[in-house]
């Protein structure tokens, strides 16, 4: 029961949080105003999450992992960096279309603790697909993600100033994966940036955005 009502709490307060910072950005939103929204103290607050960062962290694993999920109806034997680059499609062309979300992108580009939670959902990712021991030894595939990783958020952090559109963010970050990781043939690197343009093609992004909104309702599972 304690537990049940723990995370009852903790849905609350993810999803307020989300709340304020797709209506104000994270540097306009305090501790005292996500409590105030929650309906409990700050110091009670406090006791779930002690810093802003530990917020924005679960927000970005629950985000990520919505996302996930609305697209495990892609095949299964859809090459996995077809489905990366569509997944990081998808997040950054959410972003874009909603004011909202971009501001939650642009707060969690700017953490370095929350571009290590990517680093690490995707590292997990990896695994889950059987793909990480093909990539070399821990550090290789560290250094691989920190790298791209790092590389998108700033991509798409100036994505006004270089006219860069979602999927060629997504198009770069796979494929500088590939290159520079995996050493891929450039006719494969090719067919796997066509394969993911064709599903890109055929998503429901309104659908995937309808479950982000919805994402901390009452019922839904959540990551903390």
């Amino acid at each position: 029961m304690a537990r049940r009502k723990n995370m009852q709490r903790r849905r609350v307060i993810l999803g307020n949080t989300f709340t304020l910072i797709r209506e104000n950005g994270l540097d306009n939103v305090s501790l005292q105003m996500i409590a105030d929204k929650s309906e409990i103290s700050k110091s009670l607050l406090q006791s779930y999450y002690p810093h802003k960062s530990r917020l924005i962290n679960d927000i970005l694993h629950n985000l990520m992992s919505t996302i996930f999920h609305k697209l495990s109806s892609i095949e299964e034997d859809t090459n996995p960096y077809v489905k990366m680059k569509v997944f990081i499609y998808t997040l950054l062309e959410l972003g874009l279309r909603d004011s909202g979300v971009s501001r939650v992108l642009d707060s969690m580009f700017k953490d370095i603790s929350t571009l290590s939670k990517w680093e690490e959902i995707l590292d997990n990712w990896l695994r889950d697909e059987g793909l990480h021991g093909k990539l070399g030894d821990d550090q290789q595939v560290r250094i691989g993600l920190t790298f791209v990783v790092a590389g998108s958020a700033n991509l798409y952090a100036k994505r006004g100033d270089l006219g860069i559109i979602p999927e060629q963010i997504a198009d770069i970050m796979v494929r500088t994966f590939l290159v520079a990781f995996l050493n891929e043939k450039p006719e494969k690197i090719e067919q796997m940036s066509h394969e993911g343009h064709e599903l890109i093609k055929t998503l429901d992004i309104v659908s995937v955005h309808a479950a982000i909104n919805g994402m901390f309702e009452p019922g839904k599972d959540i990551f903390c």
